[in-house]
């Protein structure tokens, strides 16, 4: 009995290689996109939690961070209607937009209303983040400067003006 062993292997495709290179690409693209998406879920989580005022509290010291979380969330609860009234009001008014035939007046007097409801909301916010405010110490007050010069909002930071000095110099 014999064997031949003198059988001659197929030829492989030349493109072979480079389609596994490829597909090893595409998975380890494909892997790192869902890693990435988990790890900015994880974040946006981590942030929603902790947002705004609340994010400030990490600053403080350990024994006066709770009091100052609970402060800020009190503060919030209380506001919760006044938020959920601008809302309402806000939706309303968007709905006017679409309604057949458009009546210019009944949407002014929306606008007007949100603007009341707006401006409720906002003096509520402000006194309520000048209770807080009192009852922290100096020193506390300070870090709440630093913190907040560097969360200025995008009204401050502007590109079209041009800082003092460089207007001096032109």
């Amino acid at each position: 009995m014999t064997v031949e062993a003198n059988h001659i292997a197929p030829r492989r495709s030349r493109l072979l290689y480079p389609g596994f290179i490829l597909s090893l690409a595409l998975n380890l693209l494909f892997l790192g996109g869902v890693a990435a998406a988990v790890w900015h879920h994880h974040n946006v989580q981590v942030r929603r939690d902790e947002s705004g005022l609340l994010s400030f509290a990490k600053y403080l010291s350990p024994d006066r961070q709770d009091a100052f979380r609970q402060q800020v969330l009190a503060a919030r609860a209380s506001m919760k209607i006044e938020r959920d009234s601008v809302r309402t009001a806000w939706l309303n008014t968007n709905n006017i937009l679409t309604a057949e035939p458009f009546d210019k007046e009944k949407f002014r007097a929306a606008m007007a209303q949100l603007r009341d409801v707006e401006d409720r909301y906002k003096t509520g916010l402000n006194n309520a983040f000048a209770d807080i405010v009192a009852s922290i110490t100096p020193e506390e007050r300070k870090l709440l400067h630093t913190w907040r010069e560097k969360r200025k909002p995008r009204l401050l930071n502007r590109k079209d003006t041009k800082p003092d000095d460089e207007e001096k110099s032109d």
